[in-house]
């Protein structure tokens, strides 16, 4: 399974390593195509395996955040792409992301420390497929999808589809679409220790409402739990009141419908209240955004 931030396979750590860098997304999936290459981007899980003393992934390293368009964000008229090579860093900082998708930059804006954030790029993030990674979540409650390039053609995904890709294959954009008129979207994370731990619990939430204030559409996306992110099923949920009695109703299907696991930041029925719990905050600052007026606190 390819990344672009991560290895496969452990090689001869005598193998030297040499580093690509390829001018045009064709080039390096053609140099990806040889079987003994990997991208980077961001380069922090490569760093992290060469600090854990663990041997290179492959003999060539394929760098792909500088190529051309994988650095930038669009929006267009009834979606927004982002590049895979777009550090998380340059996602918060971006002002229309922030008054479109909150959530995201939200998200984005909670990964690690600054420096670290400064580093990853979001393709690399989301291709790592870890379960606690932050803009995974996100994007999974907004319905994004992955634009994905392979020496054999396009095709495209979904975000908590990521595990099918293939090792000829990058990332090349996210695809967001653009929200509603009232829609609203929050992000919350609990970390039990500190800013440097992964986190115990992340939610992301969207709430669009109709003409008449009650729910057109609602979304809740959980990760830190086993196959995360998960989408949660809120079927049945919509045409209601965006009141009490539905957010604690979709907080407690997102703490039966997801399957956390015990470690040291807490055993699993912990990490189930604690994602009712944070489902409903989450959900709660995302109707309070929704109702807002247009410009107001979204």
């Amino acid at each position: 399974m390819t990344t672009l931030d991560s290895g496969l396979l452990p090689v001869d750590t005598s193998t030297p390593t040499a580093l690509l860098t390829p001018r045009t997304l064709n080039e390096a999936l053609r140099m990806l195509a040889g079987g003994d290459a990997v991208p980077v981007a961001g380069g922090v899980a490569y760093s992290l395996r060469r600090h854990d003393r663990r041997p290179p992934a492959a003999a060539k390293l394929v760098s792909v955040a500088g190529l051309p368009g994988f650095g930038d964000i669009t929006v267009h008229a009834d979606h927004v792409t982002i590049g895979a090579g777009v550090r998380l860093s340059a996602l918060v900082a971006d002002e229309r992301l922030a008054r479109l998708w909150p959530v995201v930059t939200e998200a984005a804006g909670s990964a690690a420390t600054g420096r670290i954030r400064r580093l990853v790029t979001l393709g690399g993030n989301i291709a790592a497929r870890d379960e606690s990674h932050d803009p995974p979540v996100a994007l999974a409650a907004v319905g994004a999808t992955l634009a994905v390039r392979g020496a054999t053609g396009a095709r495209s995904i979904a975000v908590t589809e990521a595990d099918r890709l293939r090792p000829d294959e990058l990332i090349e954009y996210v695809r967001l679409p653009l929200p509603a008129a009232r829609t609203g979207s929050a992000y919350e994370k609990f970390l039990v220790r500190g800013v440097w731990e992964y986190a115990c619990v992340n939610v992301a939430a969207v709430v669009d409402l109709a003409e008449d204030g009650t729910v057109r559409h609602l979304a809740l996306a959980v990760g830190s739990v086993a196959g995360g992110p998960v989408a949660v099923d809120l079927t049945g949920l919509t045409g209601a009141r965006p009141d009490g009695h539905l957010v604690t109703e979709a907080a407690d299907r997102a703490a039966a419908g997801t399957t956390p696991y015990s470690d040291v930041k807490g055993s699993a029925a912990y990490k189930t209240r604690m994602i009712a719990e944070f489902s409903r905050r989450a959900l709660t600052t995302a109707i309070r955004r929704a109702e807002a007026p247009e410009g107001g606190d979204r």
